[in-house]
């Protein structure tokens, strides 16, 4: 399992991990570059250790993205001129709390191509639950095609990617319990690539 680099802690613990966003003011939403809100969190995760999270999504089929290194562009490049399958293929970067997302999860649709697939971002709060589980916070979504040979478009539906995420770790059995709650408004914007969505504004609180 690839080495997760470590971040600082934060010091506190939560009863909820919502409490995060609304008693620690840590954002809602993941971010552009610039630090201007995209979409906003969907899927949060309460884990043990970097590996569970990792192992969870292994179980389900889906694989860890690689890092983005000239060997991995230049392999997704290539991926896209020829149609071909890239099941690891580096993710553009994302931002939440101002740090890029710690790890991505993508899976191959139907047409197993680098083109298309189902991908997750998930970045490391350091904050814990009571009972001592890490929480970490994500966003998914679904690419239907390319731009600039190495931008993925995305389908504007997030919350059908969400329900596509929570529904295949649950069926790998690796989830223990699950609420799904508010987080913020309906929300309907672009994202860093210029690609609309829209969110009824929901999140998977999910302990593995």
């Amino acid at each position: 399992v690839r080495e997760i680099r470590p971040k600082e802690e934060l010091n506190f613990a939560v009863r909820d991990p919502l409490e995060i966003f609304l008693q620690h003011h840590l954002s809602s939403y993941s971010e552009k570059l610039s630090g201007l809100p995209q979409e906003p969190i969907s899927i949060i995760i309460q884990a043990q250790t970097d590996d569970e999270v990792i192992e969870a999504f292994e179980k389900a089929g889906w694989h860890l993205a690689d890092d983005p290194t000239a060997h991995s562009l230049l392999r997704i490049v290539s991926s896209v001129i020829l149609n071909e399958s890239y099941p690891t293929a580096p993710m553009t970067p994302s931002f939440w709390n101002s740090q890029v997302h710690d790890f991505g999860f993508e899976k191959p649709t139907e047409k197993d191509s680098v083109r298309a697939r189902h991908h997750a971002r998930f970045w490391k709060t350091g904050a814990r639950t009571e009972e001592g589980k890490y929480i970490y916070v994500g966003v998914a979504s679904l690419d239907v095609g390319m731009k600039y040979v190495v931008a993925h478009s995305i389908s504007p539906d997030i919350d059908t990617e969400r329900e596509f995420v929570f529904a295949e770790l649950e069926k790998s059995d690796s989830v223990l319990s699950f609420q799904k709650e508010q987080l913020v408004d309906p929300v309907l914007g672009k994202n860093a690539a210029g690609d609309q969505f829209f969110t009824d504004g929901k999140v998977y609180v999910i302990d593995i």
